[in-house]
């Protein structure tokens, strides 16, 4: 079984961010029964749809 560590489609990211932030991430992953990996990949993309969105709603308002 190959893991996503091993999986030449997956990268690695990491940063830092506030340890209460940190906490209440992993008790909310640990709920919802879903990886850590899995809700930072939803929120990535989440946060790239909005940039994305924000950045055509932008170019199309200087027209």
């Amino acid at each position: 079984m190959v893991t996503k560590r091993d999986d030449p489609n997956y990268a690695q990211v990491s940063g830092y961010v506030p340890k209460e932030l940190a906490l209440r991430f992993k008790v909310l992953c640990t709920s919802e029964e879903m990886s850590q990996s899995e809700a930072l990949e939803e929120a990535i993309a989440l946060w790239m749809q909005k940039k994305e969105d924000s950045k055509r709603t932008s170019s199309n308002n200087d027209r």
